[in-house]
């Protein structure tokens, strides 16, 4: 009984503050509200004994691609805030650059660590004058910025993630709709900057992968930053609504004197559009990184750099992505039970003046979506992918563990085997 009571004074002495706090605050607080979902991939890849060696096997692999939770909300009017956990590529790791590393979605590697993707505020006085802070998605890139990842027509995203800086801490002025009228033609931007420090391994942003900290060595991290800084910027134009969607964005990382390189940046550049009307989906883009980048005397790149972005020369790294989706049920073609997508996309990555080396590597993936419901279609879908590389060169896929791709190197998302893909997701 004594228990009792002083589990009900404990419990009052939160709920009655809580409760008086609700009564004053009306309707200025329209959160939190929970999301997430989870992917389950089943994988298997065919033709990697050819490598001659022992990296790598052609059994089936499962894992989880993605599993995320967040809270989202309204503070007060005008500002919002977004909390997301995620535990990425669960038993899908990358390639270990050692006989025996593991081939599926070679590069991307964090090896199902949990973090925190998000955590951003954002102030909104206008519409076309915002402001974000926070750890968000940098706005570079057609398809990473547009296209979450629980809606992708595709199980893998393209390989041009390699190329763009992900998700890093900093702020950015944004806006959207800056132009709009009664056609929805509108333009939107955004603006800003980041801390250098990439949290998506593998990527040309993320120079810390021989575990070097971005900070000085001073007080704090939190208080002696590097000094560099990824700047960034993106304009985009939104033609009679969802049927033509273009943009352009960039971003420039100084290197500074970080440990292994001389004083050097890395530029990107994107191209893209999107749309599409009448379940008819489409998709394409353009990325361009160049670096001057080179490696001090002495300084082995392999431990700052993953296999496929060693250099001391300098480099030029592209890729190019077209992608078509027809929903046969959005056509009418199919009745709501029968709500399937089949889908295409080409994908080809090279990179040039690589150490002497260039490398190329060219994705076709063939794929098939169900979507349980059509009314949420992402809600719950199973997606079926089949990825066909071609105009392989530069011993991607084909090295020796050691040499200079290593065994298996690949660009992010990209596959050097013919990979059969089998993804379920669910989500609230």
């Amino acid at each position: 009984m004594k228990k009792n009571l002083v589990a009900l004074a404990v419990a009052a002495a939160f709920v009655v503050p809580g409760v008086a706090f609700a009564s004053t605050s009306s309707n200025e607080d329209t959160g939190p509200v929970v999301y997430g979902y989870a992917q389950i991939t089943g994988a298997s890849q065919f033709g990697t004994s050819t490598n001659g060696s022992s990296a790598g096997s052609s059994g089936l692999i499962f894992g989880a691609n993605r599993i995320r939770l967040g809270l989202k909300g309204e503070a007060v009017p005008g500002v919002t805030y977004n909390i997301m956990a995620g535990w990425d590529n669960a038993a899908i790791t990358g390639n270990t650059g050692v006989a025996g590393g593991n081939l599926l979605n070679d590069g991307l590697g964090n090896g199902g660590n949990a973090s925190i993707l998000d955590a951003w505020l954002n102030y909104a006085p206008v519409p076309f004058a915002q402001l974000e802070v926070g750890k968000f998605k940098l706005p570079v890139g057609n398809e990473y910025v547009n296209t979450e990842g629980n809606e992708l027509p595709f199980v893998f995203r393209s390989m041009a993630q390699s190329l763009v800086p992900g998700r890093s801490a900093g702020a950015m002025i944004h806006g959207k709709d800056v132009l709009d009228d009664v056609t929805g033609t509108g333009v939107g931007y955004a603006v800003g900057i980041a801390d250098d420090s990439s949290l998506d391994a593998y990527n040309a942003y993320n120079w810390s992968q021989n575990g070097a900290a971005p900070f000085g060595a001073g007080q704090s991290g939190y208080l002696n930053g590097s000094g560099n800084y990824i700047a960034f910027a993106r304009l985009n134009y939104d033609f009679m609504g969802p049927l033509l969607k273009a943009e352009v964005s960039g971003s420039r990382m100084s290197l500074g004197s970080k440990t292994g390189y001389s004083q050097s940046s890395i530029y990107t550049w994107n191209v893209g559009m999107h749309g599409g009307m009448m379940g008819i989906h489409y998709a394409a883009s353009y990325t361009n990184m160049t670096t001057g980048r080179s490696f001090a005397a002495n300084t082995a790149p392999s431990s700052l750099l993953p296999p496929y972005m060693m250099t001391s020369n300098g480099m030029l790294a592209t890729d190019w992505n077209v992608g078509l989706g027809v929903n046969l049920h959005q056509m009418m073609l199919t009745p709501s039970w029968l709500d399937i997508e089949p889908a295409v996309r080409f994908d080809s990555f090279s990179i040039n003046n690589h150490n002497g080396y260039d490398a190329k590597l060219d994705n076709t993936t063939i794929g098939l979506n169900y979507y349980v419901n059509s009314n949420n279609p992402h809600a719950a879908e199973v997606q079926l992918n089949y990825i066909i590389p071609s105009a392989r060169q530069g011993k991607f896929g084909t090295g020796t563990p050691g040499g200079v791709f290593g065994a298996t190197g690949a660009p992010i998302n990209g596959m050097a085997y013919n990979t059969l893909m089998l993804q379920f997701q669910a989500g609230f």
